[in-house]
């Protein structure tokens, strides 16, 4: 990173002096645009097949679980060659694979989507994480905290503006025609990416060196608290099951349904991911003992927003639910991704970003398949997932809170000795 300046910019003021950081966050404008079109009309797609609460839980899984098993190829990847490149090509290769999704619609072939949708996710696991680690090496010390603010921001806008368009596109013009723009925005995004620098990995790794992932896992177990951090992201994950029960509300909880609904309940859950991201940061700073303690109260949010779902009476109680969830959610992921950015080296960040996507997307599909096969099989009705991923957060709560003090010491702690490094230089101590 360069020199730290007097102070931390504005978010306006970083995308108008970081002209880098700017393509790479129009990049994840159009991007996540085109995301939300897919979701609402994968969502619309599937229900159109089947009526089965599981096969919507496929969704889910189909956007989750391939992350996690390109893991022991994506980290390595984005660790070793040029990151510009591997983001290029990840967007061609996913805009191509909008036909197969196109086909599986013609064809009313679940396997056939769930197939295309995972050859898809798992070009996003290498994608994610490459974008993740550019962001240290465009910005500066004081610039980062902005920047994975105002990056998990731009997920919230594009939820709450993509869903709500999503909704209308994919119930007035059709799913065809949302495929297509999805498409669209990835070889859009290729075209504004297209004008970073080169961006190849820390020279940290020499030649002979371990670029592997098991050195990534012997790195993360000799810091406890950049481990710790990386687990917020899957402990939310094991709470996926209340999203995957997201377009049943928004379809026949309640009288009112369809992919309108639908699309309305993503977006007030974007909106209130909006506010974590980018609001509450404005309001406590970003020094790191205090972003690492305001993830306890975020935990809390989020549970009292799934206890308000599982008990709504009405469709805008359930909304107004998912948007206090949506609030913490979003606090936790900038807060832990700022943190991580902070406590790791640029040789290694591929792989550990790699690793707590792809694990969080394990945790999440998990949660959404047992939900499903939980509703499908009357064990429980759509209320009772909820209210049950709202009573699993407790855990992360209690966890973070007694282990805090104790990883917040290690964060200061000697770092390890060379000769225990992999024989590679790993910068300032964690």
């Amino acid at each position: 990173m360069t020199d730290l300046p007097a102070a931390a910019p504005s978010y306006a003021g970083l995308l108008r002096e970081n002209t880098d950081f700017r393509r790479l966050w129009l990049g994840e404008v159009v991007s996540y645009f085109g995301d939300w079109f897919k979701m609402i009309a994968l969502y619309a797609m599937v229900q159109q097949i089947s009526d089965s609460a599981l096969a919507v839980s496929g969704v889910i899984v189909g956007t989750t679980l391939p992350v996690f098993l390109v893991i022991p190829i994506a980290g390595p990847l984005v660790d070793r060659f040029d990151r510009r490149k591997v983001l290029l090509a990840t967007d061609l290769i996913r805009a191509s694979l909008v036909v197969g999704l196109l086909a599986a619609h013609h064809l009313q072939s679940l396997p056939l989507l769930y197939a295309t949708l995972a050859v898809m996710v798992g070009c996003s696991g290498v994608f994610i994480p490459a974008r993740t680690a550019v962001i240290p090496e465009i910005t500066t010390k004081a610039e980062l905290p902005v920047a994975m603010a105002l990056s998990g921001g731009t997920w919230s806008v594009m939820l709450a503006v993509g869903a709500a368009i999503g909704g209308v596109v994919t119930g007035f013009v059709g799913i065809d025609g949302a495929l297509i723009l999805d498409s669209a925005t990835f070889l859009g995004s290729f075209a504004i990416l297209w004008g970073l620098p080169a961006l190849r990995p820390s020279s940290d790794h020499a030649e002979g060196s371990d670029p592997g992932l098991r050195a990534g896992l012997r790195y993360l177990r000799r810091r406890p608290y950049l481990a710790g951090v990386l687990c917020h992201k899957p402990a939310m994950g094991l709470a996926g099951a209340s999203l995957a029960m997201l377009p049943i509300f928004g379809k026949s909880v309640f009288t009112v349904g369809g992919p309108l609904y639908i699309g309305l309940l993503y977006s007030t859950r974007g909106i209130g991911s909006v506010f974590g991201s980018l609001g509450v940061r404005r309001v406590i700073g970003d020094a790191e003992r205090t972003l690492a303690w305001a993830i306890v109260p975020a935990y809390s949010a989020m549970a009292a927003g799934l206890v308000t779902v599982a008990y709504s009476p009405t469709f805008a109680v359930a909304a107004l639910g998912y948007l206090l969830m949506a609030l913490g959610q979003g606090t936790i992921w900038v807060f832990s991704g700022t943190l991580a950015q902070h406590a790791s080296d640029s040789a290694y960040r591929g792989r550990a970003f790699s690793l707590e996507f792809g694990v969080m997307t394990l945790a999440t599909s998990t949660s959404s398949v047992l939900g499903g096969a939980a509703v499908d099989a009357g064990w429980t009705g759509v209320r009772g997932v909820v209210g049950a991923s709202a009573a699993w957060l407790a855990v992360p709560l209690v966890v973070w809170t007694l282990a805090l003090p104790a990883l917040l010491r290690s964060r200061t702690a000697p770092a390890p000795a060379a000769e225990d490094r992999d024989e590679i230089p790993l910068g300032p101590p964690v």
